[in-house]
C-alpha cells in the first residue's frame, strides 16, 4: 500500500536508556503512538526490599486513546516483563513471534486478575499496516530464539528498533540472523536507529555460542557427582546446551523453579527446546538415582539463579541444597553491580563442598554485540539518524563514539536520558520537550505504593534501628500514667545499655511533664519534642541516628 505523508515522528525513551533493562521506548506517528517493548529491571541494593523496577506509565495512560499497538522484541523479562502492568493501563494489541507471545501469556499470570487476550503472532514475514505505517520485522541473534528487530516504514523512512542483538555466524537454528533481510531494510532508507548498547564497550566481536559447548561437555564428562547447574530461565540456548550435554553423558535432568519450569514446558510444547522425552525426571525421582546420573537445573524469582544458589549453599533451599562432591556450573555472567554477591556465593559453595565452574574467562560470551557487531548494524541498516538505547549511560556513548566512526556524523546522533523527545519535523530531527518518565516499584503484591518515604525509612530502619516510645497520660490530672516503655530494634542491646534506656526515660519524662504543664498542650507538638530532642540525646550518647517512634495514649 502506498504510506501516507507525515507530518512529525516523535521517539521518547520512558526506559532502557541511562540504565540494563526496563526497555520501553515510544515511537508518534503524528497522533499515533506505537510502543516498543515493555520491560522491568531489577534493583539496585538501595531499593531495599523491591522485587523489581519497572517505568511509570503516567504518560502512556494519559494518551491511551491514541496507543494503537506494542510490539515485543524478545521474550526477556527486560522486554516484556513490565506488559502486564502496561496492559492493566492501555488497552491495544500485542504483536511478537510465537515463543515472545507465549512468553507474555505466561508472564500475565504476575496479574491473575487481568483478563487480556488481543495478542498476535507475527514472524519476520509478516508486514502490518496501519493508517500511516507499515510494520516489518527482521530475524536476529540473541541468546532465545524468536528474536525480532522491528520496523516502522514510515512515508520519510524507517524507524528500526534492533532489540537485543549480536552477530553471530555459526549460530544455531532458530538463534540465526537474517543479514539480507536487514541489509534490504537500510537499502529502502532508515530515518533513525534505535540500537542496543549493551557491550558497546567492549572491543572486537562477542564470541560465538558454540565455542562455549565444548566446555559445557568437558564438565559434565569430568564430573563425579551431581552437577548442579544455575541458569537463567529464559536464556535459552544456554539451556539446550546444559539439556544436549546432559543427554550425551547420559544424566537425567531434574528442573527446580516455577519459572523454569513454565519456560521449559513452552520451549517444549513450541520445538523451540528440543529435549528428549527421557531426559527430564522429577526431583523426587533424581534423588533416587545415583549422583553421577543426575544433573539439577535451577533458576530463582524473576529468573535469577544466585540468590536461590545461595540458599542452596547454606542449606535453606526447600529443594535441594549442596553436598559434598556436587559440581556448580554457573552458566550467567555477574554484572559489576553483582560482583560482590556473586563472589560471597562462591564462597558459600566452596564452605559447602562443591566444585565451582563458571564460564570460560578466556571467551567474552555474551548475548549482547561488541563494538564490530554494532558497525556492522549500523553499516547494514545506514540510518540518518541515531539514537543508543538499552545501557547505562557511559554505553551510550560509547555507542554514540562508534556511530561517528561508520560515518554517522555526531549532529546526526543524540543521547538521550528518560522522557527526552527527539522529534522529526520539516525534514530535521532534534530534541524537543520532555515528557514525565520515572520509575514504579513492584513489592509483593503492592504496585507503585512504596515511594522515596518508604525507601528512606527503610534505609534509616536498616542503618541505625528503631526506637520505639509509649507513654500513657492522663491530661486532667496532666500526669503519666504508664510509662515511658522503651522498645528498641536494631539501635543497642537494650539489656546491656540499661543506662542508656534509663536516662532516656528520664528525658522522655521531662519531655512530657513540660508539654502537659503548657496550657496550649498539642499532641503533634508533644511527639515532634520527643522526636528531636531524644534523637539529638541519642546522638551524643552514640552517635546513632535510630528511627524514634513516639506512641502516646490517653486515658
Amino acid at each position: 500500500m502506498t504510506i501516507k505523508k507525515v507530518k512529525a515522528i516523535k521517539i521518547i525513551p520512558l526506559g532502557g536508556v541511562d540504565e540494563n533493562g526496563k526497555n520501553l521506548y515510544i515511537v508518534e506517528i503524528d497522533e499515533d503512538i506505537f510502543i516498543l517493548d515493555a520491560g522491568l529491571k531489577f534493583p539496585e541494593d538501595e531499593l531495599l526490599g523491591i522485587d523489581v523496577v519497572i517505568p511509570d506509565f503516567k504518560y502512556l495512560e494519559e494518551n491511551k486513546d491514541r496507543v494503537k499497538a506494542i510490539f515485543l522484541s524478545h521474550g526477556h523479562e527486560d522486554a516484556i516483563g513490565a506488559l502486564p502492568y502496561l496492559l492493566q493501563k492501555v488497552k491495544a494489541p500485542v504483536y511478537g513471534t510465537e515463543l515472545t507471545i507465549a512468553l507474555a501469556k505466561s508472564a500475565m499470570k504476575a496479574l491473575p486478575k487481568l483478563r487480556f487476550r488481543n495478542f498476535h503472532v507475527v514472524d519476520e514475514e509478516s508486514v502490518l499496516s496501519f493508517k500511516k505505517i507499515d510494520v516489518s520485522f527482521f530475524r536476529t541473534t540473541h541468546t532465545i530464539p524468536d528474536s525480532v528487530g522491528i520496523v516502522l516504514q514510515t512515508s520519510e523512512g524507517a524507524v528500526v528498533y534492533t532489540g537485543d542483538f549480536k552477530f553471530d555466524q555459526s549460530a544455531a537454528v532458530g538463534y540465526q540472523a537474517n543479514l539480507s533481510h536487514i541489509a534490504e531494510v537500510g537499502e529502502k532508507g532508515v530515518l533513525a536507529l534505535l540500537s542496543d548498547s549493551s557491550e558497546a564497550e567492549h572491543p572486537g566481536s562477542t564470541a560465538s555460542d558454540h565455542l562455549i559447548n565444548e566446555d559445557i561437555r568437558h564438565a559434565f564428562r569430568s564430573a563425579e557427582g551431581r552437577v548442579v547447574v544455575a541458569c537463567v530461565a529464559s536464556n535459552f540456548i544456554r539451556l539446550q546446551q546444559v539439556l544436549d550435554a546432559s543427554f550425551a553423558v547420559k544424566r537425567k535432568v531434574a528442573i527446580v523453579g516455577k519459572e523454569l519450569e513454565q519456560v521449559v514446558s513452552i520451549g517444549k510444547k513450541l520445538n523451540k527446546l528440543l529435549i528428549d522425552d527421557e531426559l527430564l525426571v522429577s526431583l523426587k525421582t533424581a534423588n533416587k538415582l545415583p549422583d553421577h546420573e543426575v544433573t539439577i537445573i535451577e533458576t530463582g524469582n524473576l529468573g535469577e539463579p544466585i540468590k536461590s544458589l545461595q540458599q542452596m549453599a547454606n542449606g535453606h533451599h526447600p529443594q535441594v541444597n549442596i553436598k559434598e562432591g556436587d559440581t556448580v556450573y554457573i552458566t550467567t555472567t555477574s554484572s559489576p553491580a553483582l560482583e560482590t554477591v556473586m563472589s560471597k556465593t562462591l564462597d558459600m559453595l566452596y564452605r559447602a563442598g562443591a566444585k565451582v565452574l563458571t564460564m570460560n574467562s578466556n571467551l567474552f560470551i555474551s548475548g549482547h554485540g561488541s563494538q564490530e557487531d554494532l558497525k556492522l548494524m549500523m553499516n547494514l541498516l545506514k540510518p540518518t539518524y541515531f539514537i543508543p538505547v538499552h545501557g547505562e549511560y557511559r554505553l551510550l556513548i560509547a555507542h554514540a563514539k562508534l556511530a561517528k566512526e561508520v560515518g554517522i556524523p555526531q549532529s546526526n546522533t543524540f543521547v538521550i536520558s528518560k522522557g527526552d523527545v527527539v522529534e522529526y519535523k520539516n525534514n530535521k530531527m532534534s530534541v524537543g520537550n520532555r515528557v514525565y518518565a520515572g520509575n514504579t516499584l513492584i513489592d509483593g503484591l503492592g504496585v507503585g505504593d512504596v515511594g522515596n518515604i518508604v525507601l528512606r525509612d527503610r534505609k534509616l530502619l536498616s542503618e541505625d534501628g528503631i526506637f520505639i516510645v509509649v507513654v500513657t497520660l492522663n491530661r486532667r490530672s496532666k500526669t503519666i500514667v504508664s510509662g515511658p516503655e522503651i522498645i528498641s530494634r536494631g539501635f543497642v542491646y537494650v539489656r546491656e545499655s540499661e543506662d542508656l534506656i534509663e536516662q532516656s526515660s528520664k528525658v522522655i519524662t521531662t519531655i512530657v511533664e513540660k508539654n502537659l504543664a503548657d496550657p496550649e498542650f498539642e499532641w503533634a507538638k508533644l511527639k515532634q519534642d520527643i522526636r528531636d530532642k531524644l534523637n539529638r540525646y541519642l546522638f551524643e550518647q552514640t552517635k546513632r541516628r535510630p528511627m524514634i517512634l513516639p506512641i502516646i495514649m490517653e486515658i
